[in-house]
């Protein structure tokens, strides 16, 4: 049994990779903040505060003779009353004196607002012809640079510049100069003190532009397509590992392919004609049956190049035929080494330009990913290098390792609930796991809901009142995981100086967390000791499996970034794998259930029980079948959470759940003023703090919200017409408590750490 406690710095159950990420905003807090009506909000602050006294005094009014409809009046608005003789002469001096500073108090309110409003419009007139910030948004928007070049005006123009001054300054997004990629180390053996080398937000190292996935797809199709080139081509198989049906037309070719011979060989080989042939061969690779020597693997970083590469690594004829794929691609690798420097206007045009050598259509939907929706997207370095010490790099697993505890229980019960419903569904017997999938395809996952019920047991008795709730000794003791956990946290430090760290006082806000190990060749592609840093994470990977096997699940390349790899057996299921990796057939694995426990098993390793690696997958199947997948605490559904916390470990921010139509109904005003008096309110009413994120289930990324800004306002009531409710969250770590600081500019950050536990112990 694994108790969480306070953790004993020596205790080995959770490792934590030394090597981290450090993600942070490429903006300042202060371009967010720089749209608020800070002037008015202070006095809409004075006025709650004469209004919450002016209630309390109301109760205590003791009338002799019925009020009149103006009296009424007065009371309900806080205003003077008149000299009556039906009042107390000391309650109405009382009420006149509270009511009289509240008068003067709105009448201050509109020449404030007025003055306000200049001072932010000015701000908005900077960030619309920022040359940053125009990078940063012809980067991701294309069509929202093209507005603000050709002008545009009006409301929508004004929302969609708070929404990226709100994004570019409160969200740690790796993406281009304004997510810049730094690095970090975690020495918990030393002492001596934490520091950090950095030489500013506006000091970016390298700019590395790559295109979108659906690039890549169209350079295969036109190698594919080529009919000079194809036969030249070495046909790879993938997926499936034993021979194919008879009735398959294409089985006596997917049976030669020895990696080795091109398809011209095959065919000669066969004694079939090659047109046959190279029409078979395309109509398997479109299958995902079979790939091809010039296919880059999914897990590749840069695949255009990559191909270039074994272009020119061909001998003289294959090279000739390829001539205008090497061509074409030079072409695009020349776009896009310009790409990341030039002027926003010239970015446009290299996005169009490449659109027109290699067409793709576009994103087949609209991608909630970033990466997706330009044809060009850019991954960037910086200058910090931050070196973790002391008690704050002890900390970072110790004071996670309760939490880890606890969400990976919870990871184990889902996996197992999950696992019983499959086996459920099969019933007792052999399943193949390819007919599994597809049998199981519209299952849900089952979550534990232990950790659920028990968060909502704890908070009841902790009662409405309760800011943070402390749950070390309030939860039961969990079990530890008999399967081994993999995943990753991004960690926010709660200080305005790291030097200030207070061991079991510093909040450590987990954040994101992933179910993978999350320290890839994509996030390392800037580091000097990539490679270096992959070995150390793939030793660690295999000391925690131990004698668990685990199967990469290769996935094919969707997005603008690689699909996940790690040490062990690879399943190509889509996408392909690196070279020299042992595979396993999609049709080699099978489950064996008993109508009550699924249990993966493979040809290759008869006896074991298998599972998947990997995360991030979303079906029940993977679930049922993977390590423990560790996911962010499932919540209970209440109106409202404290925050939770394990010392000074927090898993969960204070959040509110809250009707949309309330918000709707309060920020319905159109001028400024009315939606701040409506944002007052509800802040109020629902006791929130001022700046928090809002959710809406309809959207994957929450939005940051300051409520004395009128442009967040509205965009915070746009959100509230795509969901019957609103998730609130409060802001934490708060901006002023930003260690990562640039001379007086404050900047969002955190740690992606990767933490590693064997099962069984």
């Amino acid at each position: 049994m694994t108790v969480p406690t306070s953790a004993d710095p020596a205790d080995p159950s959770w490792e934590l990779l030394p090597a981290l990420v450090l993600r942070s905003a490429g903006f300042p807090w202060q371009l967010v903040e720089s749209l608020t009506y800070r002037q008015t909000a202070a006095l809409l602050g004075e006025l709650a505060t004469l209004e919450r006294r002016a209630a309390e005094v109301a109760t205590r009014m003791r009338a002799s003779a019925r009020l009149t409809r103006g009296q009424q009046s007065k009371l309900r608005n806080v205003r003077p009353l008149p000299p009556s003789d039906i009042f107390d002469h000391d309650w109405l001096a009382e009420w006149n004196e509270i009511a009289e500073q509240a008068t003067r108090t709105r009448d201050q309110l509109e020449p404030t607002v007025a003055a306000d409003a200049a001072t932010v419009n000015a701000a908005l007139a900077e960030i619309r012809t920022d040359p940053r910030i125009n990078d940063a948004i012809v980067c991701s928007s294309p069509a929202v640079h093209r507005d603000l070049v050709r002008g545009a005006t009006g409301g929508r123009i004004r929302r969609q510049l708070a929404a990226y001054a709100q994004r570019l300054a409160a969200k740690s997004e790796t993406m281009s100069f304004f997510g810049p990629i730094n690095y970090g180390r975690v020495d918990a053996d030393s002492d001596a003190a934490t520091t950090l080398s950095w030489a500013g937000h506006r000091e970016i190292r390298v700019r590395q532009a790559h295109c979108a996935a659906r690039v890549n797809d169209a350079v295969q199709t036109m190698i594919v397509d080529d009919d000079s080139l194809v036969t030249h081509l070495v046909p790879i198989r993938k997926t499936t590992a034993r021979p194919p049906r008879r009735d398959d037309p294409a089985a006596e070719l997917i049976r030669s392919v020895d990696g080795d011979r091109t398809l011209a060989e095959l065919a000669a080989a066969g004694g079939d004609e090659v047109t046959r042939t190279v029409g078979l061969f395309r109509a398997a690779v479109a299958k995902g049956v079979l790939t091809h020597s010039w296919c880059p693997p999914a897990t590749t970083v840069d695949p255009l190049r990559w191909t270039l590469e074994r272009i020119d690594e061909a001998d003289a004829e294959t090279a000739s035929r390829a001539a205008a794929v090497r061509s074409l691609l030079v072409k695009v690798l020349g776009l896009l080494d310009s790409y990341p420097w030039t002027a926003p206007e010239r970015k446009l045009a290299i996005q169009a330009e490449v659109e027109s050598l290699l067409p793709t259509g576009g994103p087949t939907n609209r991608s909630r990913f970033y990466n997706d929706r330009v044809i060009i997207h850019e991954a960037a370095v910086g200058t910090a290098q931050l070196e973790l010490r002391g008690q704050l790099a002890r900390d970072l697993r110790a004071a996670a390792a309760p939490v880890l505890d606890l969400l990976a229980h919870e990871a184990e019960l889902t996996r197992v609930q999950t696992n019983r419903a499959v086996a459920r569904r099969l019933g007792p017997g052999r399943t193949p796991l390819l007919r599994a999938l597809s049998a199981c395809a519209d299952m849900s996952i089952e979550y534990g809901g232990q950790l659920s019920t028990e968060l909502a047991r704890v908070v009841g008795e902790a009662g409405p009142e309760a800011s943070e709730l402390d749950v070390a000794g309030l939860l039961p003791p969990v079990p530890a995981p008999t399967a081994p956990v993999l995943c990753s946290i991004d960690v926010l430090i709660g200080t305005a100086n790291l030097a200030d760290y207070d061991p079991g006082t510093t909040p450590l806000v987990l954040g994101d967390i992933h179910d993978a190990a999350l320290l890839t060749p994509w996030a390392l592609q800037f580091h000097p000791a990539a490679a270096a840093l992959l070995a150390e994470r793939d030793a660690a990977v295999r000391r925690a499996l131990g004698d668990q096997k685990a199967i990469n699940v290769i996935s094919r390349r969707t997005t603008g970034l690689p699909p996940l790899e790690f040490p062990g057996v690879v399943l190509e299921l889509g996408g392909s794998a690196t070279a020299g990796r042992d595979r396993i057939g999609l049709d080699e694995l099978w489950l064996d259930s008993d109508g009550e426990q699924v249990v993966l098993r493979g040809a290759s390793f008869p006896g074991q029980s298998l599972l998947l690696h990997n995360g991030e997958l979303d079906t029940a199947v993977h679930t049922a079948l993977a390590l423990p997948r560790i996911r962010r605490a499932v919540l209970p559904t209440l109106p409202y959470l404290p925050r939770l916390r394990w010392g000074n470990a927090v898993f969960s921010r204070r959040r509110w759940l809250v009707p949309s139509a309330e918000v709707q109904t309060l920020l319905r005003g159109q001028r400024d003023l009315d939606l701040l008096l409506g944002a007052a309110r509800l802040v109020t009413e629902r006791a929130l703090p001022h700046r928090f994120f809002v959710k809406s289930p309809a959207e994957r990324k929450p939005v940051y919200v300051d409520t004395a800004s009128p442009d967040l306002l509205k965009g915070m009531a746009r959100l509230a017409a795509t969901a019957d409710h609103l998730a609130i969250t409060e802001a934490l770590p708060a901006p002023t408590d930003a260690w990562l600081r640039d001379g007086e500019l404050r900047f969002a950050s955190e740690l992606r750490c990767v933490y590693l536990r064997g099962g069984g112990q």
